[in-house]
């Protein structure tokens, strides 16, 4: 079991006997919109109760699903992760369990990378996911190993690659984690993960 069935089975408790269950959630891919500078990747958004929740992938799908193929499902690839970040920000949305669901505008990217640079400044950084942004600003206090991190970022893509989850479930609750942007406000408010999003929306 991963944070994802973690977060998942969390949900599927607060919807018990709702009937929202059932109900359709549409996947789709928006090229235009904003989106959070630190994960690399397409927007893909979840549309539920007249809410959107984005997330972050170099796997985007397309689809009308239900809120319960999640339930019990293995989420045995990216795909499936990056489908169920989606629904899960949507839904959360919907239900008021997560508030930062868009992200910043880009006249904001200059501060709220600041204030994180400043948040991690000393630390050795383990990224879990391509962050071109970040490798650059904070340039060797980036590290290859998980072991000899002090902390973890985490975003978006990092969230659904095998690496990414098995990183993420050994070290969780062992190392200070931050998981960064919209793609990961969902799940953190579901389980209690450290999230960071200053100017969200």
């Amino acid at each position: 079991m991963s944070f994802w069935h973690d977060a998942i089975g969390r949900l599927e408790t607060v919807l018990a006997d709702s009937g929202c269950e059932d109900s359709v959630v549409t996947l789709s891919v928006n090229h235009d919109a904003d989106v959070c500078q630190y994960p690399k990747g397409v927007c893909m958004e979840g549309h539920f109760g007249g809410q959107s929740g984005q997330f972050i992938t170099r796997e985007p799908v397309r689809v009308n699903t239900r809120i319960s193929f999640m339930f019990g499902a293995p989420l045995a690839d990216r795909k499936q992760r990056g489908a169920a970040g989606a629904i899960v920000n949507a839904v959360s949305g919907f239900l008021c369990l997560a508030r930062k669901l868009r992200p910043c505008t880009p006249d904001r990217y200059a501060p709220c990378l600041a204030e994180l640079s400043r948040e991690v400044a000393g630390k050795q950084i383990y990224l879990v996911g391509p962050m071109p942004v970040l490798e650059r600003a904070l340039g060797n206090q980036v590290v290859d190993s998980p072991e000899t991190a002090d902390l973890f970022l985490v975003a978006g893509d990092g969230m659904t690659t095998d690496a990414g989850v098995a990183c993420i479930d050994e070290y969780r609750g062992k190392k200070r984690m931050i998981f960064l942007g919209p793609s990961a406000a969902g799940v953190s408010g579901l389980i209690n993960l450290e999230h960071w999003c200053p100017y969200g929306r």
